[in-house]
C-alpha cells in the first residue's frame, strides 16, 4: 500500500557571509539556534561539492519526518535552502505541525546570526 508523502521548500539569499554562518554551524551546532532547535535531531554538518549540509530524520506517532537544510555560497553572502517531508498515514495530522514549526525558519535563523 503506498504512504501519502507531503513535502515543502524554503530559500533565503542573505548577505550574512558564508564562512561566518559554516563556522558558527561547525562551532557551536545546529542546537545552539533557537530557531533550529524545533526540529531537533540534527545530524552532523557534512561539506558536499562546496556546500554546508544538516539533516534531520525522525519518526513522529508513525510519520517518518526528514529535510536538510543546505548552505552554498553566493557572491552576494549565503543561500540557504531548507527542504522537508513527512511520509507515511498520520502525516495528514502532523503535517501542519512541521510546517508551524519551520515557517519562516529560514528568517529566523538570519536573525539570530
Amino acid at each position: 500500500m503506498k504512504h501519502p508523502v507531503f513535502s515543502f521548500e524554503a530559500e533565503l539569499l542573505t548577505d550574512a557571509p558564508f564562512d561566518h554562518v559554516e563556522g558558527r554551524l561547525r562551532k557551536e551546532g545546529p542546537s545552539a539556534f533557537k530557531s533550529l532547535a524545533a526540529l531537533r535531531t540534527w545530524t552532523e554538518a557534512v561539506q558536499e561539492e562546496g556546500r554546508l549540509v544538516l539533516r534531520w530524520n525522525r519518526v513522529l506517532a508513525g510519520a517518518e519526518e526528514s529535510g536538510s537544510l543546505i548552505l552554498s555560497p553566493d557572491p552576494r553572502g549565503a543561500h540557504l535552502h531548507l527542504e522537508g517531508r513527512m511520509k507515511g498515514w498520520s502525516a495528514f495530522l502532523f503535517f501542519g505541525l512541521l510546517r508551524w514549526r519551520t515557517d519562516r525558519l529560514l528568517d529566523r535563523f538570519v536573525g539570530e546570526l
